[in-house]
């Protein structure tokens, strides 16, 4: 067992106030000559005034911790003093322990520490129980109130039992006993841990306001600004509700708009209904009102038609004797006429046949005296024409003397020429036939070779489009990552190193089956990381992406090497346990994107595996941190103290890459070879097609030319045995046409010699016979005009006669027609008087039954009518005492076609009920709206209020942050502040004026009001505390994040906020675990200074800083109190504490 020994040393401090120097840090000789003159300065500006008065503990304060089995230690007691508190010693000594049992046993869980998980842990290997009793000073009005808590911890059941002042209790209670004393373990503002460090410079702007206000005691103000939210989100959702409510009332309005127009036409429609019902009665009594009064009328006309008629037939007088004798005259001298016309008639046309015999004698005449004149002119004519004729045949036999014989046209040679030729053309034919079937396989072949190099390359293509695809992967996974990208593309002149694009396009995987172990391994944030190969270039990429762009993208600069990364295990080892290999083996990527990959995710020591692995042997010999196997990614943690159990953490790997594709691998490569052989293979063959080709078209060409020269020939014996068929033609019709005119001239020779021969006998018999043709021809038709002159006379007399027989019948016709008149119009007189009174009498039956009808329907109407209808219907009828029963039938029609039109509009009793319903609803809307608007006044009333409750002592504590934080960095020779960020939500508030501001002063009531104005800034839970640092003169203020500033800056920044924090926290201590980590000596020193000044300050509180190193000749002051841990294995058998602390002593006083 190893034994435990503490030494406590109290030194002096000389405490000055601090002097703001700026300067930029820009060497290490200039750090140095810094930290010298400030230590010069504070030796000068000595004091010992804080020694004189007595050191009290602040309420809260711890006193005492003891511990027993605790981690490394087997026991030990520490007793800090009230004000700050220095822990040093060497790595691995225990002083972080130290702050581990001051969390665990003033009741915080192990999560907080960011170490093991399990109390058991915290056990000292070896034990089963462990305590922390932690003393703390309890408050000031009480004397001698101190407080001790103890926690026991079993390592059996990972469980703890509490004590406080010696009496068992519940966590519960000791949680109530710290928050009474103010002890705020849990706040990174006030608790720094050494494994939490890292996580305030993570913390957001909101959570580091939290925090903050936590830290200087004002929980008041969180419960504030949770009701702010509340009130905000309330806020919200009622205007969203008023506006709600306001579109419905206005909806609900429109559409009672619309109803107000149907109930409009409803009501309208009831009293036309009320109105049809009245004119339905009142009707059939008008009707029957002017039925009786035509019945009355028609019965008298019937009367007077009667009598009328009577009178009428009487008057007809003895007229039909006359008429009937008139009418026999009148017969007879019809008769006679006809017969007349008859004779005329026939008389008529035996003097048209006349005529036309007439007509036919002189034709004929006209005929014989042509004949004569053509027989005096036909011999002379015939001599013309034969001298004509031998003239004509002599000129044509002259010409055909001259006329050469002309050669066949199908002669033999001729040909056998022209099957020659065809049959040449016919086998030249054939052979261009068989060439262009060859061409036409080899384009056909070509074609399909085409294609399939057109396929290949475009497998070739695809081949080298891994990076396009990637870059597309990369856009849609992270716009702001491409967008940098592209900037750098843009403008690599600006560095002075080649700058990596993001690891997921720099980097490809050899083989595409590990894609998605690795990205699960490397993981997508280094995916999207940016590499450099140096800081200038670093700062250069983060002022203009991440500052300027405002972009939120990943960047590393790397000061590592390969050579600095070795695999744990030999290949053989990773083949015997079932590896394929380490990560890194399958990936292809330049240096430093390796050497990237291998310091933030170590695939140079995480092994994978596509099948199992031998997961015991890994477990028992602690042989991996991490590794995939089997599609499962394997992590194993092993607790840091006791027994150091491994616990395995499996989890899926993801079946398919998003960033990582497979880029040049084996299989790719001899896909990429086997392509490119068969593409030359196919241009190969292409090549020779094309040159069987040139051979195909220089032969058809050839071919071609022959074809054509037989084609030549052809034409030429064509036209030349045209040519010989036409002057074959031309000569025998030359021959025939001079047979022709022979002929012709024979034939007129042979007439004339026939009437040489029988002399002028025949034209004189001729002749006589036409002139005793035309003798008798005169005497016909001097015949012919007596028979017409006889035939005149007699139509001449029947005419006379006819026209005497007329006149008399006329005159009897007259008288008849008179008598017929006056007849006609008797008997037209009585049978007017007869449908005279056939007509009253039948509109007397008519309206008889009209009459009847109008009784019977005005009593079926008004039989099933109450008292009140009928003298409705008395009073409308006494109304339209004028109007007819045509003008009441045109109203009730008029009121049918009204209701008719309303009840095709779909309106119904419905309408009424929609309408009241809709003005209550819209009523109880309108209400709902006026009580939304009432509370959201006041919801925003009180949020105003709130908000000055919240915001004024917020900006004054931010204020007195920034304060404090500005002229710390100022001391150190650098930039800072600490601003509140308000953020809003994208809803601007309607500011309306605040009653309670009218009772103040002006100046006060304009305050106000400009605070008023509106403003998008109440996201309340968005607000924030936001740092902001600049470390070099030339650089702007940049906010305080885990990307952009340097470890050491972000230590620096941190332990800055804490100590600007010091004079306004309530908590009674503090603590700070190594947080010089990562400094130069210039900040170191600085730094350290600004602890000392505000932590040895009275009334400030208890401060434990924690640290492995220390400069010499650093600052110390008389409050200050160093405790040194010598805690190990390897200490001496005996140690005098006393002896050392008064050697200590005598060394300090002859110092001073």
């Amino acid at each position: 067992m190893s034994s435990s020994r503490l030494g406590m040393l109290n030194s002096k401090m000389r405490a000055v106030k601090l002097e703001p120097r700026k300067r930029a840090l820009e060497s290490d000789d200039e750090a140095n000559s810094d930290s010298d003159e400030i230590t010069q300065q504070r030796r000068v500006a000595k004091t010992n005034s804080s020694s004189n008065g007595v050191m009290r503990y602040k309420p809260g304060s711890i006193k005492h911790i003891s511990l027993k089995n605790f981690v490394t230690y087997d026991s030990i007691e520490v007793s800090p003093g009230p004000n700050m508190n220095m822990i040093i010693g060497p790595n691995g000594t225990g002083k972080s322990t130290i702050v581990c049992a001051i969390a665990l046993g003033l009741g915080e869980k192990p999560s907080i520490l960011g170490r093991a998980k399990d109390l058991s842990e915290f056990v000292k290997h070896g034990h089963e129980q462990g305590h922390v009793e932690i003393t703390l000073a309890g408050p000031a009005h009480m004397a001698d109130s101190d407080v001790k808590i103890r926690r026991e911890i079993h390592r059996e059941n990972n469980k703890s039992v509490w004590y406080v002042d010696g009496r068992q209790t519940t966590a519960a209670e000791v949680a109530r006993v710290t928050k009474e004393l103010n002890v705020q373990v849990g706040s990174l503002c006030q608790f720094l841990p050494q494994d939490r460090v890292v996580e305030f410079s993570k913390l957001s702007p909101q959570d580091l306001l939290r925090e903050t206000i936590s830290a200087v005691g004002r929980d008041d103000l969180i419960e504030l600004q949770k009701k702010l939210v509340e009130k905000r989100l309330k806020e919200r959702r009622m205007v969203e509700d008023e506006k709600r409510l306001l579109v419905e009332a206005q909806t609900l309005k429109k559409k009672n708009e619309v109803l107000e127009r149907d109930v409009q036409r409803w009501q309208e429609r009831q009293k036309a209904e009320s109105q049809l019902r009245v004119l339905t009665a009142l009707v059939p009594v008008a009707r029957y009102t002017q039925a009786k009064a035509r019945h009355d009328l028609a019965k008298e006309e019937r009367r007077k038609a009667h009598v009328h008629y009577q009178q009428v037939r009487n008057a007809t007088g003895p007229a039909e004797d006359e008429m009937l004798e008139l009418e026999s005259r009148v017969a007879s001298s019809e008769n006679q006429r006809r017969q007349l016309a008859d004779r005329r008639v026939l008389l008529e046309r035996e003097a048209r046949k006349h005529l036309a015999k007439y007509e036919r004698l002189e034709s004929a005449q006209r005929d014989l005296n042509s004949e004569m004149d053509a027989l005096k002119r036909r011999a002379q004519k015939r001599k013309e024409t034969i001298a004509a004729l031998r003239s004509e045949i002599a000129q044509l036999e002259a010409e055909f003397s001259d006329m050469p014989q002309p050669p066949d046209a199908e002669s033999d040679e001729v040909l056998r020429e022209v099957a020659d030729l065809r049959s040449r053309k016919l086998e030249m034919s054939n052979e261009i036939i068989r060439i262009q079937d060859e061409q036409n396989g080899l384009s056909r072949s070509g074609t399909r070779i085409s294609a399939d190099i057109s396929s290949r390359t475009a497998q070739l293509r695809d081949l080298d489009d891994v990076a396009v695809q990637r870059r597309e992967a990369l856009r849609r996974a992270n716009e702001d990552t491409f967008k940098a990208l592209e900037w750098l593309e843009a403008n690599r002149n600006m560095f002075s190193q080649h700058v990596f694009a993001p690891v997921c396009l720099e980097a490809s995987i050899r083989d595409s089956r590990y894609a998605a172990i690795i990205e699960s391994i490397v993981g997508m944030s280094t995916l999207r990381t940016f590499v450099v190969q140096c800081d200038d270039d670093y700062h250069t990429f983060a002022r203009n992406v991440i500052d300027r762009m405002r972009l939120r993208v990943d960047v590393v600069s790397l000061r590592r090497t390969m050579e600095d990364f070795r695999s744990p295990l030999p290949k053989s080892r990773l083949d015997a346990l079932g590896f394929d290999g380490y990560a890194l083996d399958f990936i292809d990527a330049p240096r430093p994107v390796l050497a990237a990959l291998c310091d933030r995710d170590h695939v140079h020591e995480t092994p994978v595996a596509l099948g199992s692995v031998d997961n015991q042997a890994i477990e028992e010999e602690h042989l991996f941190k991490e590794y995939v196997a089997a599609g499962t990614r394997y992590s194993i943690t092993r607790g840091r103290y006791g027994s150091r159990a491994s616990t395995v953490t499996t989890m899926r790997t993801r079946p398919h890459a998003r960033l990582l594709s497979a880029g040049e691998t084996d299989e790719s490569r001899a896909a990429r070879e086997q392509i490119t052989r068969e593409i030359d293979e196919l241009r190969s063959q292409q090549t020779e097609n094309e040159r069987t080709m040139r051979k195909l078209s220089t032969r058809e060409r050839k071919v071609r030319d022959s074809h054509r020269q037989i084609e030549f020939r052809e034409n030429e014996l064509r036209k030349e045995r045209e040519n010989r068929a036409e002057a074959m033609r031309v000569y025998n019709r030359a021959q025939v046409r001079i047979e022709s005119k022979q002929a012709q001239l024979e034939s007129l020779v042979s007439e004339e010699r026939k009437e040489a021969q029988g002399g002028r006998t025949l034209v004189q018999q001729e002749r006589k016979r036409i002139e005793g043709e035309l003798c008798d021809n005169a005497k016909c038709r001097a015949q012919a005009v007596a028979d017409v002159a006889e035939t005149v006379a007699s139509i001449a007399s029947v005419l006379h006669d006819t026209a005497a027989a007329g006149l008399q019948g006329l005159n009897n016709a007259r008288a008849l027609n008179v008598l017929r008149v006056e007849a006609d119009r008797q008997r037209r007189a009585v049978e007017d008087a007869k449908e005279l009174f056939e007509q009253a009498n039948l509109a007397f039956g008519e309206a008889k039954e009209h009459a009847k009808m109008c009784l019977e329907e005005t009593r079926s109407v008004t039989d099933g009518m109450t008292d009140e209808e009928r003298q409705a219907v008395r009073d409308a009828q006494e109304q339209r005492r004028d109007v007819s029963c045509e003008e009441l039938e045109i109203e009730l029609s008029t009121c049918r076609q009204r209701l008719s039109m309303a009840a095709n509009s779909g309106l119904s009793a419905r309408v009424m009920e929609q309408y009241a319903e809709r003005k209550a609803q819209l009523e109880n809307v309108e209400a709902d709206h006026d009580r939304t608007l009432v509370q959201l006044r006041s919801i925003r009333k009180q949020k105003r209020s709130l908000r000055r409750q919240w915001e004024t002592p917020l900006d004054q504590i931010i204020q007195r942050i920034g304060e404090n934080f500005t002229r710390m960095f100022d001391y150190i020779g650098c930039s800072g502040e600490v601003r509140l960020k308000r953020v809003g939500d994208g809803v601007v508030s309607a500011v309306e004026p605040d009653t309670a501001a009218s009772d103040q002063e002006d100046e006060e009531g304009s305050q106000q009001q400009q605070q008023q104005q509106p403003r998008d800034d109440e996201d309340y839970g968005s607000w924030g505390a936001e740092i902001r640092v600049s470390f070099r003169s030339n650089e702007d203020l940049q906010a305080l994040d885990n990307h952009r500033q340097s470890g050491g800056e972000r230590a620096v920044s941190t332990i800055v906020y804490l100590q600007s924090l010091q004079s306004l926290v309530a908590a009674p201590f503090r603590v700070v675990d190594e947080i010089n980590q990562g400094m130069d000596q210039r900040n170191e020193r600085l730094i350290h200074a600004l602890i000392v000044d505000t932590a040895c300050q009275p009334d400030v509180g208890q401060y434990f800083l924690i640290t492995p190193k220390l400069l010499q000749d650093l600052e110390y002051h008389p409050m200050m109190k160093v405790l040194c841990i010598f805690n190990g294995e390897w200490q001496p058998e005996a140690f005098n504490f006393s002896k050392y602390i008064n050697n200590a002593r005598g060394t300090t006083s002859v110092r001073a």
